[in-house]
């Protein structure tokens, strides 16, 4: 059967012509994006829902026979010969047995095979057959979505950022900007970058000492080695430094600077050794260059800030960049920096949820592709003392298996309140994670928390950004 699909083929042929990926293909106008990941049937949906690179999609829609032939056919060059099947849309309601399309569309064409039984429909590579899996059997899976509706989307985003992006490349090259403020005690600076594991990443420098009077050019290196000894060579100095607590850090422009560099590709991240805070309160338009060229800032910043007036807007900025923002002691950046991106350095899961008093709260879901161990990062408040927070506990678990996890901060109980991040590394299997956040905070006022899991490897599509 293959082979007369493999003929069949040939003749009329598969375009991806009109799709917006090149990668996916185009099938009586509707395309298509093949995943050769073996996920259950809800996770599967969820990817397609919340993850294809293109933005939602859902489970592939089969309107008849001829799709299904074409989709068997190219199903068995996307996942090879050792494939068996692949998840549909199309499921069967456990209650009132009725069967609906993920799209919503009705079913007007089916394509049974033998095992029918379950309520999760797959098609069989081999003759395009449609059978069905158990709830917690793992199958490859294919997405669908109508190019027409996508390019109306990205018409309409186009025009709410600035730079092309056109060209960027998941898991393409990065760099990192290594800035820190020149109000800092040198051997901080120091000592936090040999603490970093940027040493060891396949990753390209950019170097920027900032809050000067005069600002200094970012310097770019393609080695570690050269980009330590440059910062040795500059390292902060009291004496060129403002000198002044009223006047605001220029580490905006810093970062503003980088994202519009040319040495600077696509899904370049930013790491601030912050320690003033900047007088400026409008932060959008460099939030829509950094996410139009998919970047990610992150702070690590002083508990005992040497001026500026504007706390917030650092923390929003990293917010709004699926960063992580974490005040502490100026003595413990060096330990802190563990729990920053530098090696695990790109989001699978990225939520800022506002929260107040004390309450529990269901976040959106994670699906989680390929297992590993991935870092967790968790700030709970945008400023310190954290005196007004007795706990917040986060949970992910799996309903249907015994995966799951919990990573609390007892924040009253520790007994010390000059910081607000923590973080770990958690070993996640591949699967969908229900993810709730508990919370206890003595005071009425809303206060916005970052959840951040971060992957050591590059996925395949970029991760959207939260509010």
């Amino acid at each position: 059967m293959v082979l007369k699909l493999l003929i069949l083929t040939k003749l009329v042929g598969l375009s991806s012509s009109a799709c917006p990926s090149s990668k996916d293909q185009e099938i009586k106008g509707l395309c298509f994006t093949f995943m050769p990941y073996q996920l259950t049937y809800n996770a599967s949906r969820n990817y397609c829902h919340h993850n294809n690179p293109v933005g939602f999609s859902n489970l592939a829609y089969v309107p008849d026979k001829e799709t299904s032939n074409y989709l068997a056919v190219y199903a068995h060059s996307a996942f090879g010969s050792a494939a068996e099947n692949f998840w549909i849309g199309l499921s069967r309601d456990p209650v009132s047995k009725s069967l609906s399309w993920d799209n919503g569309f009705p079913v007007t064409y089916t394509n049974f095979g033998s095992h029918v039984g379950k309520n999760y429909f797959s098609e069989k590579i081999s003759n395009a057959k449609w059978d069905t899996l158990g709830d917690n059997d793992k199958s490859y899976f294919v997405c669908s979505y109508d190019p027409a509706v996508k390019s109306t989307t990205q018409s309409v985003t186009k025009t709410t950022t600035t730079p092309d992006s056109s060209n960027c490349q998941v898991g393409g090259p990065q760099t990192v900007l290594f800035a820190y403020s020149n109000d800092l005690n040198p051997f901080i600076v120091m000592d936090t970058l040999q603490r970093s594991s940027l040493d060891s990443q396949n990753v390209s420098f950019a170097i920027s000492r900032f809050d000067l009077p005069q600002p200094e050019d970012i310097a770019y290196f393609t080695t570690y080695n050269q980009a330590m000894s440059y910062v040795s060579l500059h390292k902060p100095n009291v004496s060129l430094g403002f000198n002044d607590t009223t006047r605001g850090s220029n580490v905006l422009d810093v970062i503003d600077m980088f994202y519009n560099n040319t040495q600077t590709p696509c899904g370049s991240f930013v790491i601030v050794l912050s320690k003033r805070y900047p007088n400026t309160l409008d932060i959008s338009n460099i939030v829509a260059k950094v996410r139009q060229r998919h970047g990610m800032v992150n702070f690590l910043a002083s508990n005992t800030p040497s001026g500026g007036t504007q706390s917030r807007v650092l923390y929003d900025l990293s917010s709004q960049t699926n960063g992580v923002y974490a005040i502490t002691r100026d003595t413990s950046f060096s330990s802190t920096i563990d729990y920053i991106p530098t090696r695990e350095r790109y989001p699978i899961y990225a939520v800022t949820p506002r929260v107040s008093g004390e309450g529990s709260q269901i976040l959106p879901p994670m699906t989680v592709l390929v297992h590993a161990s991935y870092l967790l990062s968790l700030s709970i408040q945008s400023h310190v003392p954290t005196n007004n927070v007795k706990d917040v506990e986060l949970y992910w678990r799996n309903p249907s298996s015994t995966n799951t996890g919990y990573f609390g901060m007892p924040v009253a109980s520790w007994g010390f309140f000059d910081f607000n991040s923590d973080g770990t590394h958690a070993n996640l299997a591949a699967d969908v994670y229900n993810i709730t956040i508990n919370y206890d905070y003595t005071n009425s006022d809303v206060e916005v928390v970052q959840v951040r899991f971060y992957s050591s490897s590059p996925t395949n599509y970029w991760m959207p950004y939260s509010d």
